[in-house]
């Protein structure tokens, strides 16, 4: 597992998705754990999207990973984000757990939009499963009036 470099709490212009690229290193997840749900039972309670919006690599054995999380509700939620990332079979379902962690971008306000940015760690066998098929990243989203959890494919090449 990998500790949670930082959060930045900006509003910002929501960023067009784009791949980054994973570096063989040590470390990895479990073999037996199973991706969240996605969706939520509360949808008129949670109004938030998750996109991607890139990353960037800060050495050989990390990844800094941006993305967005917009309120398009009407009231002021306030956020925590759990991300896992998985390894996906030929068939695009996913595989094996191969990093998990978290940020809390914090209280966002009705229509705005704030950046959050964490670093990936993986380990050398995830790292050639992630070229080789891409990742599954799950993000829930949480907050007192229920979690939304988001599937993301994530491109590796």
């Amino acid at each position: 597992m990998a500790v949670v470099a930082g959060v930045v709490g900006a509003v910002v212009i929501a960023g067009v998705g784009a791949a980054f690229v994973f570096g063989l290193v040590p470390g990895g997840g479990d073999d037996d754990t199973t991706p969240p749900t996605t969706g939520d039972g509360n949808e008129s309670d949670v109004a938030l999207t998750f996109t991607l919006v890139g990353g960037s690599e800060c050495g050989r054995t990390c990844r800094v990973v941006n993305t967005t999380i917009r309120n398009t509700g009407n009231r002021s939620l306030n956020v925590t984000a759990d991300h896992a990332l998985f390894t996906r079979y030929e068939n695009g379902s996913a595989k094996k757990e191969a990093w998990s962690g978290a940020v809390a971008p914090g209280a966002i306000a009705a229509n705005e939009t704030v950046s959050s940015t964490f670093e990936i760690n993986v380990g050398i066998g995830d790292g050639l499963a992630l070229r080789e098929n891409d990742g599954l990243l799950f993000t829930t989203l949480q907050t007192g009036q229920g979690n939304k959890t988001v599937e993301t494919v994530v491109p590796v090449d």
